[in-house]
């Protein structure tokens, strides 16, 4: 989870915009009474590019799909990866259950700018920073330098 943390803290520095479309989808199970899900990608690699270097947050990215259940639990599943040029890397899976909880406003790390100012405010259980995603339906998109991108899409 640190690696994930690392990966995800250096894309988090990257971002800060924001795009909306509305498109809707529910095609999880209704068990938990989900409210959205968040489909997150960061991928930074472009070893010039300040957060990508070593000694920011390297090269590599994080793969993140994110259910958030009206009983301000969730799941997450995903994977991230690295790697050192010249000396190798590797993947390593991402599951589990997170907490969230929607405020007016970011209270954590944004990684899009919400029209309406409401956010998921995400908490990996990781003693970091909550991850803040706009509560408002549509695809954010940010891509800061080549080699560079963050893609974040909110369905209902």
């Amino acid at each position: 989870m640190r690696r994930f943390r690392i990966i995800f803290l250096g894309a988090a520095l990257a971002v800060a915009t924001l795009g909306a479309s509305t498109s809707g989808v529910a095609a999880y199970g209704r068990a938990d009474h989900p409210l959205a899900q968040i489909e997150f990608s960061a991928n930074c690699n472009n070893a010039g590019y300040f957060l990508c270097s070593p000694e920011m947050f390297g090269l590599g990215g994080v793969w993140l799909w994110i259910e958030i259940d009206a009983n301000g639990s969730g799941d997450i599943a995903g994977a991230g990866c690295g790697h050192i040029k010249g000396v190798g890397g590797g993947a390593f899976p991402i599951r589990g259950d997170i907490t969230w909880t929607l405020t007016q406003g970011v209270q954590g790390l944004s990684f899009a700018v919400d029209p309406n100012d409401m956010y998921y405010n995400v908490n990996l259980g990781d003693g970091g920073p909550p991850l803040s995603f706009p509560q408002t339906v549509g695809h954010y998109s940010f891509r800061p330098a080549p080699g560079v991108s963050v893609q974040t899409q909110i369905a209902p």
